[in-house]
């Protein structure tokens, strides 16, 4: 199943309250319910990506305050395995055609990206998310992602990839909505 997004343990432990993280996990539901199970995120040409959330009660492996996948503990075994904790898992599903998809776990896509790419990379990819989530607007770091997407075989322009991602813009207008 890959790595969850969140994790209760590992939140306390590094200092948040559990009524904090029980707090943020029921707000990132209800968006969920809210917007429908798959959240549009971006549509370019025949390609659709959405953004799903998903929660459960599991295990845990834990290294120094982080989660850690079972792979990753037994590298540096000195982990603690921490049982029926409140899971959120974060995926990406991608739909190339009408019937071939992609279902991506986002903390194991970040951490693939990382190892081939750099964590400069990542820094880049998460600074331009943050951006857009608070201010609407595309940073400057949208070049590190066009690099990619062109990487990958698509060519993209600045102006077609303002124009893909404008659900995500009108998904983040009704949350700011609901907030107010």
């Amino acid at each position: 199943m890959g790595l969850p997004i969140l994790s209760t343990s590992t939140l306390t432990m590094r200092g948040c309250s559990r009524e904090s993280v029980y707090r943020l996990f029921r707000r990132l539901l209800r968006i969920r319910d809210k917007l429908g199970k798959n959240i549009k995120l971006l549509e370019l040409g025949g390609i659709k990506a959405y953004l799903r959330f998903s929660r459960s009660k599991g295990s845990i492996y834990v290294y120094d305050g982080y989660m850690v996948s079972k792979d990753d503990c037994d590298k540096v075994g000195k982990c603690v395995m921490i049982n029926n904790v409140s899971l959120l898992y974060m995926y990406m599903m991608i739909r190339l055609t009408g019937r071939n998809m992609a279902l991506l776990n986002i903390p194991d896509a970040l951490i693939w990206v990382s190892k081939v790419f750099g964590k400069d990379t990542v820094v880049s990819i998460l600074d331009l998310t943050h951006d857009y989530i608070e201010n609407g607007v595309l940073s400057s770091n949208v070049d590190v992602i066009l690099g990619l997407i062109n990487m990958l075989g698509l060519r993209v322009t600045m102006q077609q990839f303002e124009n893909a991602v404008l659900p995500a813009k009108r998904i983040l207008h009704l949350m700011r909505e609901h907030e107010t």
